[in-house]
């Protein structure tokens, strides 16, 4: 199978980072804590304005991006999954203003963290149907509910990769994996499914 994978909080563990940083910067900033905890996102919990929240990541996403974490289990898993046969495609929105060198940064990030991949493909918007398709992804995890609507609105399986945050929205009946075991027996089910 040809399995899509988001970078942010599917393979990185992004929301560790973007919750310490947001914490800092908030002391910076007003110093007033989190302040909306049925937020759908990190940023919005504090009282940060839209052009705040874009400032902040438009001057340090590219330096948080060299420094993730890799996701629990996900080198394992990955691994695994290429074992096995299967083709694995990072499908991921890195673009300026977050990003001067989104391609460097990324692959750079995967050679360190020995990443296994068939191929990186960064997307100019966060509707990642066209990409999904040209390179005939059979499934695409994404932590975003919205992206993930748009995926199955476009034609494309898609399940949502959990976080903790995940609660907070509506995932419209989605199917929802939240750890890499999950993930991982899921596409064991999926490739049954399909042989049958």
């Amino acid at each position: 199978m040809r399995i899509g994978l988001d970078i942010d909080n599917v393979v990185s563990d992004f929301d560790k980072k973007i919750e310490y940083e947001c914490a800092l910067e908030d002391k910076r900033k007003r110093n007033r804590g989190m302040v909306n905890m049925d937020a759908d996102w990190i940023p919005r919990f504090y009282d940060w304005s839209y052009d705040e929240v874009e400032s902040f990541f438009e001057e340090n996403m590219e330096e948080f991006a060299k420094v993730l974490e890799v996701r629990e289990g996900a080198l394992e898993y990955m691994t695994k999954l290429m074992e096995d046969g299967h083709e694995l495609y990072l499908i991921s929105h890195r673009v300026s203003p977050h990003y001067t060198q989104p391609v460097e940064v990324t692959e750079k990030w995967l050679y360190e963290k020995k990443i296994p991949y068939t191929k990186l493909v960064l997307t100019e918007t966060v509707n990642k149907t066209k990409e999904c398709k040209d390179n005939k992804v059979d499934i695409m995890f994404d932590d975003s509910v919205i992206n993930c609507r748009m995926l199955k609105e476009g034609g494309i399986k898609c399940c949502v990769m959990g976080t903790k945050y995940t609660h907070q929205v509506n995932t419209d009946g989605l199917e929802i994996v939240y750890d890499w075991k999950e993930l991982y027996d899921f596409i064991g089910n999926l490739a049954v499914d399909i042989n049958r």
